[in-house]
């Protein structure tokens, strides 16, 4: 059996994949599972070759996927009706925002299982904010507030090289449409109508939350297209403050004297918004060990197993009661997490939306480029997203009319 997974713990993915099937396989040791691991976009061009795949190419059974590419996968016909593999199969201990991503959009039929998800958050080293305000919490409130705090820290560490104001967490060093959302939200600005019906991307409330992000690599608060590790790093000392969908702190609990603190997402807007990203499990429609890949799924689901693997790769269980067990016997860190719930919002589960996601990616990686070499425009980003509103509305028109 083959799991194709994501490298949730960065460095340490396939350590902790393979302490994780280790306790599987104490379970089940009849069941051989081979992990293999690929980056979010080599998975999304994968997904559009398992439906027919070559006789040279490997068949996966379970596959994890972003929550909301659930409804692509059962339109494509390469996602098992969970369902009717298992009619007793529940999501009722599911926290709600995850729930409406796991069916096949209009039904009951569960397609994909939730297997942990994360908030994007605001996390700043307390050693280095006490420098430049006494009310951090205060200051770091709104966007305006935390633009004025970078420009602080700017000049407070304008001796160290290499230093950033700003931490970028982008896995490529880009501008990411995932932490860029907050900033849209907090203004009042969406993606798509509240019907679906039609793209609020060529609107001019989502070109000035586009424009609120930007803003920190304009002002060069934070780093892009740059060696990772090698500067605007919280652990090294060059970065103060990182916005994060996962924790991804655990570093700094090991550092005597180091303390990070958590806060919202700096609001746009009158509400602060935070973005909740899923990973989903989902089975392949041509596997020939189903039976096996649902009780790994099951396994998976389960509340001490839950616990174990959030816990592994700092992200967030998927159910209501290992969620509450994570966050209340953890720090005091963790539990602002469940006001940042209640304000987090998550991207809808239609066809076309991985493929919205990529379009705004693509023109966010275009951005990044403009400002490096010193030629980024409001306008040319203004026209890139009315090119790009077009676009996601022929898709609506074919896939969700």
């Amino acid at each position: 059996m083959i799991l194709w997974a994501m490298p949730d713990s960065g460095a340490k993915t396939k350590e902790d994949h393979a302490s994780f099937v280790s306790l599987f396989k104490q379970e089940y040791p009849s069941v051989d599972l081979t992990v293999r691991v690929f980056t979010r976009n080599v998975l999304w061009r994968r997904m559009f070759t398992i439906k027919n795949p070559t006789h040279e190419e490997e068949i996966p059974d379970i596959i994890q996927i972003p929550h909301y590419w659930t409804a692509l996968l059962v339109r494509e016909g390469v996602a098992a009706n969970l369902s009717e593999l298992d009619p007793g199969l529940s999501l009722s201990e599911c926290l709600l925002p995850l729930k409406a991503h796991c069916y096949q959009p209009g039904t009951k039929d569960i397609y994909s299982y939730p297997w942990w998800f994360d908030l994007s958050a605001l996390h700043y080293r307390a050693d280095h904010l006490k420098l430049v305000t006494s009310n951090p919490e205060k200051d770091l409130s709104t966007w305006q507030g935390l633009l004025d705090v970078c420009e602080a820290l700017r000049e407070k560490f304008s001796d160290i090289p290499g230093y950033f104001p700003m931490q970028n967490s982008d896995w490529r060093g880009s501008l990411s449409m995932r932490n860029a959302l907050p900033c849209v939200w907090g203004r009042g600005g969406s993606l798509l109508s509240a019907d679906r019906g039609e793209t609020l991307v060529g609107t001019k409330v989502f070109k000035e939350g586009l424009r609120d992000y930007i803003t920190l690599a304009l002002k060069n608060y934070m780093p892009i297209l740059r060696e990772r590790g090698s500067l605007g790093t919280m652990a090294s000392g060059k970065a103060s403050m990182m916005i994060s969908r996962k924790q991804g702190v655990n570093t700094f609990s090991a550092r005597r004297g180091l303390r990070v603190r958590t806060l919202p997402v700096p609001t746009t807007g009158e509400q602060s918004h935070a973005y909740l990203s899923g990973m989903n499990l989902f089975i392949n429609a041509r596997s020939q060990h189903k039976k096996d890949a649902l009780k790994f799924i099951k396994f998976c689901a389960r509340p001490d197993m839950q616990l174990k693997y959030a816990g592994m790769i700092e992200a967030f269980p998927a159910f209501e009661n290992a969620f509450e067990q994570f966050i209340f016997s953890s720090s005091q860190r963790l539990q602002t997490y469940t006001g940042i719930l209640s304000t987090a919002r998550t991207l809808p589960n239609i066809t076309v939306m991985g493929t919205i996601m990529e379009i705004l990616k693509r023109i966010l990686a275009v951005c990044a480029t403009q400002i490096v070499e010193n030629r980024f425009t409001q306008a040319s980003l203004d026209r890139e997203l009315d090119l790009a509103a077009k676009e996601i509305e022929y898709l609506l028109s074919i896939y969700e009319g």
